[in-house]
Formats: structure tokens, C-alpha cells, sequence
């Protein structure tokens, strides 16, 4: 009877293998819809270089989605995209690695395929990745693997450095490469395993180029954001993931669990806790780290949302009764300043609404709306951060052959190319 269970599973499985192989392209291909971004009102050339991540609900009932992006020519979906090209996240980070690629063939080859593992300026290009075995874990034999290329001379220095601790570490990875006064500065993302449970941890290591040791290891301070009454839930850089070059300044952001409205909640009470959001701030350079304490000024919500970074300085926003504030925290001179506060019409503030994503280009502030949302509401605003001047309005249009319900598209990312 065993044997015969085993096999009606197994034809149960090949059922439905089969069926989703034929479904699947009725959800892909016939209800994937084409979105472009266009100008309304005001200067049509500040969406050229635009583009807008999101996430495209193909069908709900069998949870089919996937990835895209929207320009003013069209939208790519990565399900479309080659595989390898879909393991880097980002078509327009492909775009990068692709130019890489192209013009240092030779260094290039055999390389990680995420710009997260790479640093670039006008005078190098570096790598630098940890080895693991192939459950991607951390081994006794693990080490960094790091090259540097001299873009004037081509030549490579090439060498490994032993990976200290490998046995607290049951996985790692490269969040982001930095170079400072003459070091190499790896910054990674991993859980370090002890007898009671796992923990996130985040370190920057300091690799001396000349000397080919790791000098420094600093562990991002968890503790310097009040934690009391509170758990870690998770640590995220917020740094741009597609962006290669130096960077003064490292921005993390720390999610909080309220414990005790939890037992609250367990307890009975029906309300979900909203989590708690601590920032903190890393020098490249010095190696300081320092709470950033803004919370006060731009509330909760502002900490949880996107927070763009442009040279040296922090971006945020909060949505008030009849405006909308612009606030730039400067993580030099560690100052919070309102840089404008925008009066808003019943319209634009319709369109602003909390879950806004927003991105800082040249001294101007995009929003695009970062939630599900209805074709009204589905509105693009450019404010010049300096005056406070509305410079453009803009929307994302369908061109579909039948309407699709715009509730199944979500976005959450502006990038710019150029």
C-alpha cells in the first residue's frame, strides 16, 4: 500500500508540475502589461534618465509576480531577463556590470556577479569576496579573495587574506567595498552562531594593500540605538547596492520589535505594533559611528521609509496638515536641518501619502508612489529642495491591450542613469 501512496504523490506532483508549465505563460505573457513614465506638467527632461523599481502581481491566486522596471520607452520585467542577469536584482545594475565587463574583460572574468563585491574610482578597480563552501557557509579555510586593478598601469595585485573567526560564522557575504586611506575596507553582512540562538552581525574590515593583513575589525554598534523594551529584528545598509563608488559614509538602519506591546498583543489585543526604527552612521574614513537621532523631527514613519543618500548628506520627509517638509541631515557636522517646506494643494497631498518612495538627484526631490495603488493616485512629483518649487508632475501610463487592475503593481525604487 506504501508503494502505491508513493506513486499516486507522484503523479499528483507531475500534475501539477504540468499544469503550472501551462498556466504560467497564461499569466505571464497575456496580462503583462506595458507602463511608461511620462511628464504631465513642467520640465519633460528631468524623467529622461528615470527609472522606477517595482513589483508586478501577475496573478494573486497562485501567487506568480515578478520584478520590473519603468522607463519613459517601456518596462523590462526580469522575469524575462536571462538568469543570470535576474541573480544581480537590477537591470540597470546589469547595464553596469555589463559595461565592466566590456572594458576589463580580463579582470572581470571568473568574478562574483553583484556590484555590491566591487569598488570603483578614476584610478582603481577592486574585488574582494569571502570563500565558502558550496552550502554558502563559512569553513575553516575560508578566506577574502581580493584584486585590485590599476586602471593606468593594468596591472593586478591579487592576493588572500585568512578570514578570522571562521568558526563563529555559519554564513556571510560582501555587503559593500570601500577604499580609505590606503586600505581596502570590506563591509559585510552575516550570522554569527552561539549556543543559545543566531545573531545578525555587521563588520567592516580593514585590509592593509600594502601589507595584505586585515588591520581593523570593527563590528557595527547595535547598541548605540535604545534598544530597551525592544528586540532586533533586522540591520539593513541603506546604502545604493548598484553604487560602486566611494562613499564618505555608511547609513544602517536598525528595526525594532516592541516587546512588551507584543505580549500586549498576545495577550489579546488585536492591533499590530508598528516596528521601531533606529539610524546609525559610520565615517569610512575614521571608522566612527554615531547614532543618527532624528526620530523627533520627522516621526517614526520618516526612519521607515526610503532615505536617499546624495554625497554626504541624508535625505528624509514628513507629510504635515497642508505641506510637506524636506529635512537633510548632514552626516559631516552630524546637523538636521528642514531644507524647505512645501505648501501642498487637496490633490498633491491626496498623492503623497505615507509609503512614498523618494530619491534625491542634483538637488531635487522625486516621489513616486511606493504602495499599491489606484490610477488617480498613481502620481510622480518633483520638488526642487532648495525653493521649494514644483518643477514637474508626472504619472505612470498604461499601454496594455485590456485593463489590468493597477492594485497589482507596487513600486519601491528610483534610480537615475546617465
Amino acid at each position: 500500500m506504501k508503494r502505491y501512496g508513493k506513486l499516486s504523490v507522484i503523479a499528483v506532483l507531475v500534475v501539477l508540475t504540468i499544469g503550472i508549465y501551462y498556466i504560467q505563460p497564461i499569466f505571464t505573457a497575456e496580462t503583462k502589461p506595458e507602463f511608461t513614465i511620462s511628464e504631465k506638467k513642467g520640465n519633460q527632461e528631468l524623467i529622461e534618465d528615470m527609472t522606477i523599481e517595482g513589483y508586478y502581481h501577475e496573478n494573486n491566486l497562485f501567487g506568480i509576480g515578478t520584478d520590473l522596471e519603468i522607463t519613459p520607452e517601456g518596462t523590462t520585467y526580469y522575469s524575462n531577463q536571462p538568469y543570470q542577469n535576474q541573480l544581480q536584482g537590477s537591470v540597470s545594475a546589469n547595464k553596469k556590470m555589463t559595461q565592466l565587463q566590456k572594458k576589463y574583460r580580463s579582470f572581470m572574468r571568473g568574478k562574483n556577479y553583484f556590484l555590491t563585491n566591487f569598488f570603483e574610482d578614476e584610478s582603481i578597480l577592486a574585488y574582494a569576496e569571502i570563500t565558502t563552501n558550496r552550502f554558502s557557509s563559512v569553513t575553516e579555510e575560508s578566506e577574502f579573495k581580493i584584486e585590485v586593478l590599476n586602471k593606468k598601469t593594468e596591472e593586478v595585485l591579487s592576493y588572500s587574506v585568512d578570514f578570522p573567526k571562521t568558526t563563529e560564522y555559519v554564513s556571510i557575504y560582501v555587503e559593500d567595498v570601500q577604499v580609505a586611506n590606503n586600505k581596502l575596507i570590506v563591509v559585510t553582512n552575516g550570522y554569527a552562531s552561539n549556543k543559545d540562538d543566531m545573531q545578525d552581525e555587521q563588520h567592516l574590515y580593514s585590509i592593509d594593500l600594502p601589507n595584505e593583513k586585515i588591520e581593523k575589525d570593527e563590528k557595527i554598534q547595535l547598541d548605540l540605538v535604545d534598544v530597551t523594551g525592544k528586540q532586533v529584528q533586522y540591520v539593513e545598509l541603506i546604502n545604493e547596492a548598484t553604487d560602486i563608488a566611494s562613499a564618505k559614509f555608511l547609513v544602517y538602519r536598525v528595526v525594532l520589535e516592541d516587546t512588551q506591546i507584543e505580549m500586549e498583543i498576545n495577550q489579546g489585543e488585536q492591533e499590530i505594533a508598528p516596528p521601531v526604527y533606529g539610524l546609525i552612521g559610520v565615517n569610512v574614513e575614521t571608522g566612527e559611528q554615531f547614532l543618527i537621532d532624528i526620530s523627533k523631527e520627522v516621526g517614526s514613519q520618516g526612519l521607515g521609509d526610503t532615505l536617499p543618500l546624495e554625497n554626504m548628506t541624508l535625505y528624509t520627509y514628513k507629510i504635515n496638515e497642508t505641506s510637506l517638509s524636506i529635512y537633510a541631515y548632514q552626516l559631516d557636522q552630524k546637523e538636521l536641518t528642514e531644507v524647505e517646506s512645501v505648501a501642498l494643494s487637496k490633490t498633491q497631498k491626496k498623492a503623497l501619502k505615507e509609503g512614498m518612495t523618494m530619491q534625491i538627484n542634483e538637488g531635487l526631490a522625486f516621489f513616486v508612489s511606493s504602495s499599491n495603488a489606484s490610477d488617480k493616485d498613481m502620481q510622480i512629483m518633483t520638488f526642487d529642495s532648495r525653493s521649494g518649487e514644483l518643477v514637474l508632475e508626472g504619472a505612470i501610463d498604461e499601454k496594455a491591450s485590456k485593463s489590468v487592475k493597477r492594485d497589482e503593481l507596487g513600486l519601491y525604487g528610483i534610480l537615475f542613469q546617465y
